[in-house]
């Protein structure tokens, strides 16, 4: 496990790579727009499925919003950092899929999937110790994650934004104010009354007990 230089060593080398490739495509290079596509298709993805929670869906909305980049890329200032943008345009991208998809009563029609293939799961923060590969402790840990994205899913949309991009996509508080256009407190606020309720769903289901009795 690397140590805490080495970890912001890499994290420098990696938002330098980005920052040329940026470079490369607001001078109109399709690799580099390619490359940039292959580095943030899981994590867009990943916040695009926790917010529609269908994958076809979040398929489709993920392709919008890297069409939306392609078209975008050249007004990236380089004020914040790559990631932070292409966040809050994919939040404003899903906001607006949300709201058409509600109008038509997509959500009320569409029962919630279970985390689909290639996703990340739920955050560390709210599963089971390991305990090793015992198959009852991976039936918990899945069982668990499935009772988090179900609860994640529930959560006005506010709340869910805020928990995807702390719990799921690891964004600090900062990235999310500017993501989502809050205060930094606000966001911690959404963040504490998202985990509380997700918390509760897992005490609900008896989850909570198993993991820690």
């Amino acid at each position: 496990m690397s140590n805490p230089r080495e970890q912001s060593q890499e994290r420098a080398t990696e938002e330098a790579r980005v920052n040329d490739l940026v470079h490369k495509a607001q001078e109109g290079s399709m690799e580099a727009v390619d490359e940039l596509v292959r580095t943030y298709q899981t994590p867009i993805f990943n916040l695009a499925y926790r917010m529609v929670n269908q994958r076809e869906e979040a398929c489709d909305l993920t392709q919008e919003i890297f069409i939306k980049v392609c078209r975008a890329i050249r007004s990236f200032k380089g004020r914040s950092r790559f990631s932070t943008w292409l966040q809050a345009l994919a939040i404003n991208t899903c906001r607006s899929r949300r709201q058409r998809l509600r109008r038509i009563g997509f959500f009320e029609a569409t029962s919630l999937d279970a985390v689909p293939e290639g996703a990340d799961a739920p955050s560390p923060r709210h599963e089971p110790v390991d305990a090793g590969d015992r198959p009852e402790t991976e039936l918990v840990r899945h069982e668990t994650q499935e009772i988090v994205g179900r609860a994640i899913a529930t959560l006005p949309e506010d709340f869910r934004e805020v928990i995807v991009m702390r719990d799921i996509q690891g964004l600090s508080y900062e990235e999310i104010a500017e993501a989502t256009g809050c205060q930094t407190g606000t966001v911690k606020s959404r963040l504490s009354r998202a985990r509380a309720k997700v918390r509760d769903e897992l005490l609900r289901e008896g989850l909570l007990c198993r993991v820690n009795g």
